[in-house]
């Protein structure tokens, strides 16, 4: 739900009023991933939903989810999904 803006263990521990630390040491023992790898695969899912399924421009995209700017954004997109947030759209649309 808040992923698109809040990025830090801490936002999330404070709502489950628990430790960073045990927040993350729960997270691992069940799914394997650290908080931040959820957090990250979350902002992922919803990037790949807005480049797939709207027309925003990548800056648009970028802004929506938070990023400082489009290149941030590119870079951290590349990073996860191994291609450019321009690749992975003309990919799924040709």
């Amino acid at each position: 739900k808040h992923a698109s803006v809040e990025r830090h263990v801490e936002f999330y521990a404070d709502k489950l009023s628990v430790t960073p630390g045990y927040l993350t040491k729960v997270l691992k023992e069940v799914s394997g991933l650290t908080t931040r790898e959820i957090i990250e695969e979350s902002v992922i899912m919803e990037a790949r939903d807005l480049l797939l399924n709207t027309n925003l421009t990548i800056a648009e995209i970028a802004y929506q989810l938070h990023f400082s700017d489009q290149s941030f954004f590119g870079k951290f997109f590349k990073n996860k999904m191994k291609k450019s947030p321009k690749n992975f759209r003309a990919d799924i649309h040709k």
